[in-house]
């Protein structure tokens, strides 16, 4: 008789641990795609934003500690947002030198 008690206590927990799994796992998905989508869009802001005016750098040229002063530098010139500026800075740290 306990032991049927403990087996549904085991199969209640279990099963409301799965909902709390599928919810992480369903955040790092939406997280995971937020992230390549705002490295995209840094991207493309980077091409058009930074190569309008001159020959883009290699973001592989600098680190992510040198690139943030050379995009603020430039954000006045380039007229681009705060927003799209972060949005650089992500495409750019993800190329950055290591």
């Amino acid at each position: 008789m306990n032991t049927k008690r403990l087996y549904s206590l085991a199969g209640v927990l279990l099963l409301s641990c799965a909902g709390t799994i599928f919810a992480v796992v369903q955040n790092d998905t939406i997280k995971n795609k937020f992230l390549t989508d705002s490295v995209k869009t840094g991207n493309e802001l980077y091409v058009k934003s930074c190569g309008h005016c001159h020959k883009l750098k290699d973001p592989a040229k600098y680190t992510m500690v040198q690139w943030p002063g050379k995009v603020t530098k430039m954000q006045k010139r380039a007229k681009i947002t705060d927003e799209e500026k972060a949005l650089i800075l992500s495409y750019l740290a993800t190329e950055a030198k290591k």
